[in-house]
């Protein structure tokens, strides 16, 4: 009996610890929070659609990312799907994910003139809200308002999500001067039919003057990595030179070298 009551205290002083450490968590993550919203001079950038979705919404999509101080402190993304707008929040603290706000809006019903009934994608209200807390990678408290719509799967893996995003921010944010000298149509010296455009951090391939296909890329030191959406190859190419009028990549694999001149 003894040693039943000893277990039981021992359980109860480590459930007692860790609430204690949550509410701490908490009070902090709370007080972040707070500090985050009281920002006035974010850096501001955004990720195209195509840069983060793998499939087009059906009433458009955004994803912004603000920055202070040079690091990320929120994400800002909206999608508009083909009953609702789903807003999701994240908030940042030293690189680390510590809340997440999450609200589906379906769209409010206008009246056509003939009498017809159809949503009006400019009015939305929430119909649920969830807001997940997290400490050290892992979610300590979730609260949940309203009910979720039953056609719509709820997001569950935020963490992951959320690190994602920030990977494909924080790399368009660090080389925002490469991205920038990229933008724009490269014609290949060597065949002027083909010839490469970038927008955003999406690369378009043309040949013979047909489109081929699109690449999504990042910036790792230098290297230009390409690769396509759902697909695990990546090609590689060191960025020799960049400048207004030349561009001239390196493919690394093949050590074949590239040079493309800059028109529009």
């Amino acid at each position: 009996m003894k040693q039943l009551l000893s277990v039981f205290l021992i359980l109860y002083a480590i459930h007692s610890s860790k609430a204690q450490e949550n509410e701490e968590a908490l009070s902090n993550i709370k007080d972040q929070m707070e500090l985050i919203d009281g920002y006035i001079e974010f850096d501001t950038f955004y990720l195209d659609p195509e840069e983060f979705l793998d499939k087009m919404a059906d009433h458009g999509a955004e994803l912004n990312g603000f920055y202070e101080h040079e690091r990320l402190k929120k994400i800002v993304r909206k999608v508009g799907t083909r009953k609702a707008d789903v807003l999701t929040t994240f908030y940042f603290w030293n690189d680390q994910l510590i809340y997440v706000n999450y609200k589906q809006r379906p769209y409010l019903m206008t009246t056509t003139a003939s009498g017809q009934k159809i949503p009006d994608y400019s009015r939305s209200f929430t119909k649920y809200e969830a807001k997940h807390y997290f400490d050290n990678g892992e979610e300590i408290k979730k609260e949940e308002i309203g009910y979720a719509m039953d056609e719509m799967v709820l997001e569950e893996d935020f963490l992951a999500y959320a690190n994602r995003m920030k990977a494909l921010l924080d790399n368009k944010f660090y080389n925002r001067d490469t991205y920038d000298a990229l933008q724009g149509k490269w014609l290949f010296v060597q065949n002027t039919e083909d010839y490469i455009i970038f927008e955003g951090t999406i690369r378009f391939n043309f040949y013979e003057g047909k489109f081929a296909n699109r690449l999504k890329t990042r910036i790792d030191e230098g290297v230009l990595e390409c690769f396509f959406p759902m697909d695990d190859r990546i090609y590689r190419y060191k960025i020799l030179d960049l400048n207004s009028n030349i561009l001239t990549l390196v493919d690394l694999f093949s050590k074949e070298e590239f040079v493309y001149a800059k028109v529009e």
